[in-house]
């Protein structure tokens, strides 16, 4: 086995610093991955730049994580050394460099990993998040009802339901249309003009550019909206949903929004009486998301079904080279990334 190399982000806010690396070993219910392929994502950004949540440093960021599978911990059933897997990282809930994605050899819970076939490994990285089945899908998160392959029509009490999708063309917003039309709900999303022809091959029902001077009154007309996923949770995107809800003068419409990110970063506005919002904080492995876990990540289960066969999609993958342009990627993020996933190789 080859040694292991990472790239570290030394502090908070600080800088990354590509160096030799422990390979840990994989404890109860782990699996030790050589990782081919590892993707970047706004939450890493977010934590680099503005240290929104505690990990431990120096600290390794990034998932999720396509490669080999090298090494199992005690009680792991669910995957055999040499499968080709995906899986996300538990680094935002473990907090420690050795679950984060951007090194050769990375810790994972075998309850994230997915076997994938003969998938390429970055087009895998792009579907395999289990963040969006997470908040769409999640009891303690939008609980909506669940996908099938074939899809199926929901049942009586979920019919004609809607969901608005804020910012569609993110790497999160795509896969979140995708599984919320293949449960068979009707979409709501927002992205600049030039992702309008994304939006509508993942299905989207209804588009609007979200610098539309005019976007609360379009949103507003598509009324009832049943459920509120923000897949952007900045600013922007808050105050002008919070506007769809709560016009200047008007009734307000009483709702829950999802949001990826603390309520802090979009400046902790104040919420209308009525209207409520938590940041998502699913973890496959948590008690109480046993059946969710079971249906979406087992052996044979929806996201394999899913990446296997092309019924989930999202957005494509853009390789940006090897551990030394992890900053790069932070730096990209920061600037804003749409329609594309930022893959690093390790290996590069």
């Amino acid at each position: 086995m080859s040694g292991n190399r990472a790239a570290y982000l030394l502090e908070p806010k600080g800088r990354f610093e590509v160096r030799d690396a422990p390979i840990e070993q994989p404890g109860p219910g782990e699996v030790l991955v050589k990782v081919h392929f590892g993707a970047l994502q706004p939450a890493d950004q977010k934590v680099a730049k503005y240290s929104v949540l505690p990990v431990e440093y120096p600290s390794v960021l990034g998932g999720p994580v396509s490669g080999i599978v090298e090494a199992l911990g005690e009680r792991v059933d669910k995957i055999a050394i040499g499968d080709r897997i995906v899986s996300g990282t538990k680094l935002f809930g473990s907090w420690k460099a050795k679950y984060g994605g951007m090194q050769r050899y990375a810790i994972v819970d075998q309850s994230s990993v997915i076997e994938i076939g003969d998938t390429d490994f970055t087009k895998a990285l792009t579907l395999a998040s289990w963040t969006p089945p997470g908040a769409l899908f999640g009891p303690n998160a939008l609980n909506m009802h669940y996908p099938s392959i074939p899809a199926k029509p929901l049942p009586a009490e979920e019919q004609g339901k809607k969901i608005l999708i804020w910012g569609g063309s993110s790497a999160m917003g795509s896969l979140s249309i995708s599984y919320a039309k293949q449960a068979g709900y009707t979409v709501i999303s927002t992205s600049s003009p030039h992702n309008f022809d994304l939006l509508k091959s993942l299905g989207a029902d209804h588009i609007f550019d979200h610098s539309d001077s005019n976007i609360v009154e379009k949103i507003r007309a598509l009324f009832p909206i049943h459920y509120w996923f923000d897949t952007i949770s900045l600013k922007p995107s808050v105050t002008t949903i919070l506007k769809i809800l709560a016009p200047e003068g008007e009734k307000v419409t009483k709702a829950y929004i999802h949001l990826l990110l603390p309520l802090a970063a979009a400046g902790n506005p104040t919420l209308p009486e009525g209207v409520t919002a938590a940041m998502h904080k699913f973890q496959p492995e948590a008690p109480g998301n046993e059946e969710w876990a079971k249906y979406f990540l087992s052996r044979g289960g929806f996201m394999e079904q899913g990446i296997k066969s092309g019924v989930i999609k999202g957005v494509s993958p853009h390789l940006l080279g090897g551990l030394d342009k992890v900053s790069d990627a932070i730096e990209e993020l920061t600037k804003g990334v749409s329609a594309k996933k930022l893959v690093i190789d390790p290996w590069a």
